[in-house]
C-alpha cells in the first residue's frame, strides 16, 4: 500500500503542475479560466445521487456494531444524555448544565450528550442511539459541504468536492462513533455555508443571522472554540466590512444573535478563569470546576511558550500535510485523513483559491476558514487529528478542488480515467480494512469483550458485582463504561433512590483488583475478572463464562454457565 502511496503521490503531483501550468496560461492568453467541465443535467444528476448513496451507505453499514466496544469518552456523553433525557440533569444531578463535569479534571462539551437525549429517551440507550446523532449531523455537514462549494465555485466543482468527502477516511471515521468535539467541524460547516450564500442574493439577513446562531452553537460543541471562533468572526468581520458586504448595523445584528447562542458557554468559561462559583440560573446551570487542568491545552498558558510553539508547528504539519500516524480511532494506517496521495490535490486546491481570492467571497470565506485552523493547530498543543477537526473541511474542500482543476484542465480521457480509478480503488480497499482488520482492532481499544462481560450483569440479580480494575485501566473509566453497558439509573448512581430490597450503588457496584478483594463464596456476588485474576476462584465451586480478555465469575447454582 505504501508503494502503491508513493505511486500515486508524484502522479498526482505532475498532474497538479500540469493543471497550475495551464490555468496560468489560459489566463495570461484569454484573461479567464479554463473552460467549465462539461458534465450533461441527466450525468449530473445521476452522478449527484450515486455520491450521496455512497457517502450513506458506507456511514451506516453495521452501524453501532463497527467500530465494536465503546469510547470511554462517547459512553460518558451517552450516560450523560440518558440522565438529561429522563431527570433533566448530569448523571450528577446537576440540572441542565451549559459544560459537562466528565473526569471532573477534564471537561467535556453539552452540545452532543443534549442531542442524544431525545434519541435514548424514546428508544433506550445503546451504541446506536448514542451515535445516531454524529451520524446524523455528519451528513448534513456532507450537505453542507455541497452546498458552499456549489455556490462559491459552482456545481460541477461542488459535484467533485461531494465525491472526495463521500469516501474520505476522516469524514467516515468520525461519522461512526460518538466523540463531543467532532460536532465542532460540522457546526462550523453549517455556519460558513450559510455566511456565504447570505450574500448570493435574496434574504441576506436572514442567512447571516442564521449562521450566527450555527457559530453560537459552535461554541458548545468543543472547548477550543473560545479561542479559534472569535478569530473566525473577527476576521470575517474585517474582510465583510472593508469589502462593503455588511453594514455596521448587519454586524451589530449578528453578534447580538451570536453572543445570545453562545453567552451562557462563554460565562462558564470565565467563572472558571476567575475561579467564581457555580450559578444556576432558572433554565440551566453555570459550572464552576474546581479540578480542571485544561488550561494546560492552550499555547498561552504553556511554562515554556516559544519551545511550546514549535512543537505545535510540528504537530499541526504532522498531522495535515504529512497525514502522520495518529489515535487509533482517528485513522487507519496507510490511508491517513485524505489518502496519502492526496497532498499534491491539495495544494493546487490552495493556489487555486488564492487566485480567487480577490473579489469572491466564497473564496475568502473559506481562506478565513483554513486560517481559523490553522491558528487552532498552533494555539493547540500538540493537536492531534480530532483537536484539529475544524481544518479537515477546508483541507476537503481544496482538494477536491484540485482534482476538479486537474479533470478540467487535462484533456486526456485516459488520465481522468486513471484518476478516478486510483481513488475508486483506495476507497475500496480503505473499506475492506475498515471493516475487517481495523475493525478488530478497534474492538480491543474500546474494550469490546468488557462490554460484553459487563452487559451480561444486567440480568442478575445478585447482591454485589465486583468489577476488576486490574488491566492497568484507570476505576473512572471502568466505572463510566459499566454505567453505559448496564444502563444504570442516573437516580441510583446517585444514591437518590435504591430498588426495594438492594444495595445503594457505592455498596453494590465494586471497582477493584480483584487481588485486594477476599473473596468470599458465601457472599451473593458476580465477579468481573481478568484471566490473571482466575487462581483466586475455586473452579469447583465457582462458574465462569469468557467474553474475551475477561471472564465473569458467578457461584455454581445461581445461574452461571462453564
Amino acid at each position: 500500500m505504501l508503494i502503491l502511496n508513493d505511486v500515486l503521490f508524484w502522479a498526482g503531483a505532475v498532474l497538479s503542475v500540469i493543471s497550475a501550468y495551464r490555468m496560468c496560461l489560459s489566463e495570461r492568453k484569454q484573461g479567464h479560466e479554463a473552460g467549465e467541465l462539461h458534465i450533461s443535467p441527466r450525468a449530473f444528476r445521476i452522478l449527484l445521487a450515486l455520491a450521496v448513496l455512497t457517502a450513506v451507505a458506507v456511514r451506516i453499514y453495521r452501524f453501532g456494531l463497527v467500530p465494536g466496544g465503546f469510547n470511554q469518552d462517547g459512553a460518558m456523553a451517552a450516560v450523560d444524555g440518558k440522565a438529561l433525557a429522563e431527570y433533566g440533569t448530569d448523571r450528577f444531578g446537576m440540572r441542565l448544565p451549559v459544560h459537562l463535569t466528565a473526569w471532573g479534571y477534564g471537561q467535556m462539551s453539552a452540545l452532543l450528550s443534549y442531542l442524544m437525549a431525545p434519541f435514548i429517551g424514546l428508544f433506550g440507550l445503546s451504541a446506536c442511539t448514542a451515535r445516531l446523532p454524529l451520524l446524523l449531523v455528519s451528513l448534513a455537514g456532507l450537505a453542507c459541504l455541497y452546498g458552499f462549494v456549489r455556490d462559491a465555485f459552482g456545481k460541477n466543482a461542488a459535484l467533485i468536492v461531494l465525491w472526495f468527502a463521500a469516501i474520505n477516511p476522516w469524514h467516515i471515521l468520525q461519522s461512526r462513533w460518538a466523540l463531543d468535539c467532532n460536532l465542532y467541524s460540522h457546526f462550523f460547516m453549517a455556519g460558513v455555508f450559510l455566511l456565504n450564500r447570505a450574500f448570493l442574493g435574496g434574504k441576506r439577513r436572514r442567512y447571516l443571522l442564521a449562521s450566527m446562531a450555527a457559530f453560537g452553537l459552535c461554541m458548545y460543541c468543543y472547548g477550543v472554540s473560545i479561542y479559534t471562533m472569535p478569530v473566525f468572526l473577527l476576521a470575517s468581520c474585517i474582510y465583510l466590512l472593508a469589502s462593503g458586504k455588511v453594514s455596521p448595523a448587519d454586524v451589530l445584528l449578528s453578534a447580538a444573535v451570536y453572543l445570545l447562542v453562545a453567552w451562557p458557554f462563554i460565562a462558564v468559561m470565565a467563572i472558571n478563569f476567575f475561579r467564581w462559583d457555580t450559578v444556576e440560573t432558572p433554565l440551566f446551570t453555570l459550572p464552576f470546576f474546581p479540578d480542571s487542568v485544561r488550561a494546560g491545552d492552550i499555547l498561552f498558558f504553556s511554562p515554556d511558550i516559544l519551545s511550546q510553539l514549535g512543537e505545535n508547528i510540528r504537530a499541526l504539519l504532522r498531522v495535515t500535510v504529512l497525514q502522520g500516524k495518529d489515535l487509533p480511532w482517528n485513522d487507519v494506517q496507510d490511508f491517513g485523513t485524505m489518502y496519502l496521495f492526496s497532498a499534491p490535490f491539495a495544494a493546487l486546491g490552495l493556489f487555486g483559491l488564492w487566485r480567487r481570492l480577490r473579489g469572491e467571497t466564497g473564496a475568502a470565506i473559506l481562506g478565513i476558514f483554513l486560517g481559523t485552523g490553522i491558528w487552532c493547530g498552533i494555539a493547540t498543543n500538540t493537536v492531534n487529528v480530532n483537536r484539529l477537526n475544524i481544518i479537515y473541511y477546508p483541507i476537503m474542500i481544496l482538494t477536491g478542488y484540485g482534482i476538479y482543476e486537474v479533470v478540467r484542465s487535462i484533456r486526456l480521457p485516459q488520465l481522468k480515467l486513471g484518476m478516478a480509478t486510483a481513488y475508486a480503488g483506495a476507497f475500496l480497499l480503505f473499506v475492506n480494512m475498515y471493516f475487517t482488520g481495523y475493525a478488530e482492532e478497534m474492538e480491543g481499544h474500546f474494550r469490546r469483550d468488557f462490554g460484553e462481560a459487563v452487559s451480561s450483569l444486567k440480568g442478575s440479580g445478585a447482591e454485589k458485582f465486583y468489577i476488576t480494575v486490574g488491566t492497568g485501566q484507570h476505576t473512572a473509566l471502568t466505572e463510566i463504561l459499566t454505567l453505559f453497558w448496564c444502563d444504570v439509573d442516573a437516580a441510583y448512581f446517585q444514591g437518590k433512590s435504591v430498588p426495594e430490597g438492594g444495595l445503594p450503588y457505592r455498596e453494590r457496584y465494586i471497582y477493584h483488583e480483584i487481588y485486594d478483594i477476599a473473596v468470599d463464596f458465601a457472599e451473593d456476588a458476580v465477579y468481573v475478572i481478568v484471566a490473571e485474576e482466575l487462581p483466586l476462584f475455586d473452579g469447583d465451586r465457582y462458574a465462569f463464562r469468557q467474553f474475551g480478555r475477561y471472564y465473569v465469575v458467578t457461584r455454581k447454582g445461581d445461574g452461571g454457565g462453564s
